[in-house]
């Protein structure tokens, strides 16, 4: 028995560790594919396949509960900010979870044995589907009505967010939820998610168009407003330098420069 455990413990020594350079996203560092997919192999083969896969789980687990403790820091730190900005904290967790969807794509591979021959065996799932719902239940579930409230105060100032990153963070969103959270703010994930709202039927024109315009002219009034302000901003003392009064004494001092020559010519 001690036996068996000193080999396992030579298996996910080594796979842990591979793991978790993925999970940091950690520069410079080369995971070796084959040796991992290696060692997964000859550890299902040895029967070890339960204890890798709690062991796996455990390890995202705790890089979840990590990721939760910092988007509660945003969190607290935009609450004592006055007019509470929350952009950071929804850039922080669109970057959160782009960088656990990355490495979802690197994990699953180097585990392709033990999920085909344990994991949907014994669950009927898989694993790639345990890992996105890890990252749900740990970190998305119990923040959603506040990120999307949020957004959506931002989305009504043009250009406050990316507007690549917050599609790319619905996109991503409705990929974890598996279409969850697209039923439940459909209004929000329809702009950016095909598919989330039923067909438009002919009597739905109207309202369509009525919001396109009022889009329309929210961002034409967010422009002019914008154009105001930047024809309105003077530098200090532009009136004096270049205004009129400056025009004639700068005429008047050139032709006082130029009088005196012209008299001694004559």
């Amino acid at each position: 028995m001690n036996q068996n455990n000193s080999k396992y413990e030579g298996y996910w020594g080594v796979v842990s560790k591979a793991v978790e350079h993925i999970l940091q996203g950690t520069p410079g560092t080369r995971v070796s594919f084959e040796q991992m997919y290696s060692i997964v192999y000859k550890s299902v083969c040895d029967g070890f396949s339960e204890k890798m896969h709690d062991d796996l789980m455990a390890q995202c687990t705790r890089h979840l509960e990590l990721v939760d403790l910092s988007l509660n820091s945003y969190k607290q730190e935009s609450d004592q900010q006055q007019g509470g900005d929350v952009t950071r904290l929804i850039i922080f967790f669109h970057q959160a979870l782009e960088c656990y969807l990355k490495a979802i794509q690197q994990i699953t591979p180097i585990f392709a044995y033990m999920n085909k021959f344990y994991v949907e065996v014994t669950s009927q799932s898989s694993l790639h589907a345990q890992l996105l719902d890890l990252f749900r239940h740990k970190v998305a579930d119990n923040r959603m009505d506040v990120l999307m409230a949020s957004v959506e105060d931002l989305l009504t100032r043009p250009f406050a967010l990316p507007p690549a990153a917050i599609s790319a963070l619905f996109v991503n969103l409705h990929c974890v939820g598996r279409g969850e959270y697209g039923r439940r703010y459909p209004h929000l994930f329809s702009r950016y998610v095909p598919g989330i709202l039923p067909p438009m039927k002919e009597g739905d024109l109207d309202a369509h168009i009525a919001e396109i315009r009022a889009l329309q002219d929210n961002l034409r009034a967010e422009d002019e407003g914008a154009t105001a302000m930047q024809k309105g901003q003077k530098r200090r003392g532009d009136d004096e330098n270049y205004g009129p009064t400056f025009c004639v004494a700068l005429s008047n001092q050139q032709q006082a420069s130029v009088l005196p020559d012209i008299m001694f010519n004559n």
